[in-house]
This record gives C-alpha cells, sequence and structure tokens, in this order.
C-alpha cells in the first residue's frame, strides 16, 4: 500500500496525539514539502543538547511503499504533492535517518546514526504520531524529535495561515 510500510513494528518507542483545526490533506503535503527540505538541507534543525557538544545533525527522510523507503527527492515529492492531491491518506510512514557529524581539526567525523521509523495517522480533527526507534545510540531523544517536527509543521502552518497542531499526549521511552 502506498505510504504504508507493511512491517511497521506493533511495538513503538513513542507516542504523540495532536488535535488540529487543518485538514489532514494540507498536514500531509506540509509534511511531503518539509521533509524534502530537510533532505535538501534547507532546514535548519536547532538541537540544544547537540550546539553545546558541536554536533550537527543532517537527516535522511524516506517515504514508505509497502516493504521499502524511497528517499524523498524532487521526483518523489513532485509524486506524492500529486498523491496527496488525489487522496487523503489515513496512514503515512517515513524513515528518518539521523546522521550525526562532529568537526574535527576542520573536517566533519561522522558518529554512528539513528534510524527511526515514523507513523503518522490521520482523523478529521486529530492525529497521532508514533515513533520506532530501529537502531543506534538514540543521541536524539524521542520527544525531541517529536517536538523538533510538530514545530517545523506548526511553522509551515502559520505561513499557510492555518491554525496549529496542539499536543495533547507526549509519551516517550
Amino acid at each position: 500500500m502506498e505510504g504504508v510500510y507493511e512491517n511497521f513494528p506493533d511495538l513503538h518507542h513513542g507516542t504523540a496525539f495532536f488535535s488540529s483545526q487543518t485538514s489532514p490533506q494540507i498536514i500531509q503535503r506540509i509534511l511531503i514539502r518539509l521533509f524534502y527540505r530537510m533532505n535538501r538541507g534547507e532546514e535548519t534543525l536547532d538541537i540544544p543538547i547537540f550546539a553545546g557538544q558541536g554536533i550537527q545533525l543532517m537527516p535522511e527522510i524516506g517515504i514508505a511503499e509497502k516493504l521499502t523507503f524511497s528517499f524523498i527527492d524532487e521526483e518523489e515529492k513532485e509524486r506524492w504533492l500529486e498523491n496527496v492531491e488525489k487522496k487523503t491518506f489515513k496512514t503515512l510512514d517515513f524513515i528518518w535517518i539521523a546522521r550525526y557529524y562532529i568537526s574535527e581539526e576542520g573536517r566533519s567525523k561522522p558518529l554512528k546514526f539513528d534510524y527511526y521509523m515514523l507513523r503518522f495517522i490521520f482523523r478529521q480533527g486529530a492525529m497521532e504520531l508514533r515513533v520506532y526507534h530501529e537502531r543506534g545510540a538514540r543521541r536524539l531523544p524521542i520527544d525531541d524529535l517529536i517536538r523538533l517536527i510538530s514545530d517545523k509543521i506548526n511553522q509551515e502552518l502559520k505561513r499557510e495561515g492555518e491554525p496549529p497542531l496542539r499536543i495533547n499526549f507526549l509519551s516517550a521511552f
């Protein structure tokens, strides 16, 4: 099924419930464009715990296609924006690879990456986000990842004159 990873685990390490007055279709368009810009390095990701350690976060994000994920490049972005225009999805799954780098002697040195699976479940007036940490050192705490994503979505909603998402519940372990 388009947009859904068939092997998404039943267990998840973080959950957030949001209320929203914005249509799921608008939020889905925002997610596709936002994740595309993150892949291109066009979005600033300010994480205070990394700044003090000199760590730079560069995500790589892909969208699910049954048993695989496709990196969101220009072609995938356009294809998915067309898909979302035609229909609203109940569920969209993404892989979020958090690539970390530290500057040493003027060169970027890679650190161990984190692999997260994100499941967005859409309902009229509500959205749920489930996060599964696949592997890695978990440098980026799941609650920080959820807040980072919701803050970025809200920035886009504000730009489009739409009301923000409101976190009703957030749990991460």
